[in-house]
């Protein structure tokens, strides 16, 4: 397509050996796709390494930088680092085929590829499941959030108090220690 132009990778021409090329990847680049990501501000590179062999395409690709998330738990905006890897192989065959993550098939006669989709993957790939302030983890965070948490969250010195402990949680909690 049009739009992803900017995203070919031209190997005809090329000598035998390793070529590099790089991609700034901004808000822009994932406007050309028709969904939304739950990210905003990415400032995102793209290191691609292609080593070209007389009958198939090695492709090494890197992604670094960083995006905006919105805290899991305290909701407040932060900035992520994301990095990624990823290579595959490119060989030659009557149709094209990306099917398989490790090996593409292009046809006889192709000059290029587009990386557009597969960097739009990575960069997705990269976002963590799991989004926490780095202030969170490393307990330097006081949000208010943080303090109904803590004060909702079931403590268990108030539990050694209480003399109506399930017999069956004392067994648990013999189980946990002798694991430890």
């Amino acid at each position: 397509m049009e739009k992803f132009r900017n995203y070919d990778v031209s190997f005809s021409g090329l000598d035998l050996g390793s070529h590099s090329f790089e991609f700034e990847i901004a808000q822009s680049f994932f406007d050309l796709f028709e969904f939304e990501q739950d990210f905003d501000h990415p400032e995102l590179r793209i290191n691609l390494l292609l080593y070209k062999r007389n009958n198939f395409l090695e492709i090494d690709i890197r992604l670094s930088g960083s995006v905006g998330l919105d805290c899991d738990i305290t909701n407040e905006h932060y900035t992520q680092i994301l990095e990624a890897h990823n290579e595959f192989i490119i060989k030659f065959g009557e149709e094209f085929d990306d099917s398989d993550d490790e090996v593409w098939i292009i046809p006889f006669g192709e000059h290029s590829f587009n990386v557009a989709q597969l960097i739009y993957e990575m960069c997705l790939l990269a976002v963590p499941f799991k989004r926490i302030h780095p202030d969170v983890v490393n307990g330097k965070s006081r949000s208010e959030m943080i303090d109904l948490l803590e004060k909702y969250s079931p403590n268990e010195a108030e539990d050694s108090n209480n003399e109506e402990t399930d017999p069956r949680w004392e067994a648990l909690k013999k189980l946990k220690s002798n694991n430890n």
